[in-house]
């Protein structure tokens, strides 16, 4: 006669398996978040809005050390100048195309002219697109006078938005589905006394990466959102000299990082393929969390937190991502067919970066004058 054994776990043994289920979902989620692919810059073309100093012309270091085409893009031409040596001593080949701008960033038309004249030696869209231009304006709301307010706005926001608005239109246009990656702020996620100018350009930033995410999936062009702490570059300085005492007290004792570090975190973002790209506990915080706002009642929000943590990543996947989804398959199916009978045409289609034989002049190409001082 046989009988049938079922194990059932003794109540000492159940916090054992729990502990070790535990540690086998943190592992998981450990390497999940440590893996990355490497991207391969090699003959890519990286077009860079505010390259000319700080966390843009760290990057465009990184990026041409790593085999990369770089363009530059600044309101000074000086600082290009200056830039351009600086960039060039990290240079793989000869082959490799290093230019620069000189473009007022705020103003739409010249920005576009400047993307579309840097594309000219490949024949395409970039195959990157970084906009790193911006600054902070710290003081007290009422102390700084309204113009100031949105002077600050149009320096950060408006200068992301003429970066990427004709690259955008490029890729769309070409069926290139390239990157975008917008450089926003930890200040994007909360604000706080002092940053009252700085703050709302940088939340702006982050609602218009958030609906181009979705939006842009149509194209296959992916987009990612890069949120710093402080940087330790030549607009910290000067920001330290307009920073209100109590912001000074707020924030406490704050290191920062160097642009070449902070470079180095944004392009791990970008091969890990995040979207919120952060780097430090508090930026990881913010970005899974509300801010620094107070609640309106602490039990029901975190119910109601653990209950948008589950329901709305299946919205997001049920309603807008697969809508956009199920629009990309229309639009790639209309561009090959449109296509076809284009080639049947006989008509020759622009060569691509990676096949621009002749290697460029990597002395600074200056196309525009500045046309303001601005801040």
């Amino acid at each position: 006669m046989s009988s049938a054994y079922t194990w059932i776990p003794s109540s000492n043994a159940i916090p054992y398996i729990t502990a070790t289920f535990a540690l086998l979902v943190s592992i998981v989620a450990l390497m999940s978040f440590l893996w990355r692919r490497r991207i391969d810059f090699s003959g890519k073309h990286c077009y860079i809005g505010g390259g000319s100093e700080g966390l843009g012309l760290a990057l465009a270091c990184l990026l041409v050390e790593r085999g990369a085409h770089v363009s530059i893009v600044s309101r000074s031409k000086a600082k290009l100048d200056a830039a351009i040596p600086r960039i060039e001593t990290h240079r793989q080949s000869p082959s490799q195309h290093i230019a620069s701008y000189a473009c007022d960033l705020t103003l739409a038309d010249d920005a576009a002219a400047a993307l579309n004249l840097a594309c000219e030696t490949f024949g395409s869209a970039p195959d990157f697109v970084f906009a790193c231009a911006g600054g902070a304006v710290p003081g007290l709301f009422a102390d700084l006078d309204a113009e100031r307010h949105w002077q600050c706005l149009q320096w950060n926001f408006k200068t992301a938005l003429c970066t990427i608005h004709e690259a955008t239109r490029r890729m769309q246009q070409e069926g290139r589905p390239g990157q975008i990656v917008l450089t926003a702020s930890i200040l994007a996620m909360m604000g706080f006394a002092g940053y009252s100018s700085y703050t709302p350009s940088k939340y702006a930033i982050r609602g218009l990466a958030e609906s181009l995410r979705n939006e842009l999936q149509i194209y296959g062009i992916s987009v990612h959102l890069f949120l710093p702490a402080t940087i330790l570059s030549p607009g910290f300085v000067e920001e330290q000299k307009l920073k209100p005492a109590i912001t000074r007290r707020i924030e406490g004792p704050d290191e920062g990082q160097t642009p070449e570090v902070v470079a180095a975190h944004m392009v791990r973002g970008l091969e890990r393929n995040d979207f919120y790209i952060t780097y430090e506990p508090v930026g990881h915080m913010l970005r899974n969390s509300r801010g620094i706002t107070p609640r309106n009642n602490a039990l029901i929000d975190t119910l109601w937190g653990i209950a948008g943590t589950i329901a709305l990543p299946i919205w997001r996947m049920l309603s807008p991502d697969s809508e956009v989804r199920a629009e990309a398959k229309r639009v790639l199916s209309a561009r090959t067919m449109q296509l076809g009978s284009t080639m049947s045409a006989g008509t020759v289609f622009p060569r691509s970066a990676q096949s621009a034989s002749q290697p460029s002049s990597h002395h600074s190409l200056h196309s525009f004058e500045k046309r303001e001082e601005g801040i």
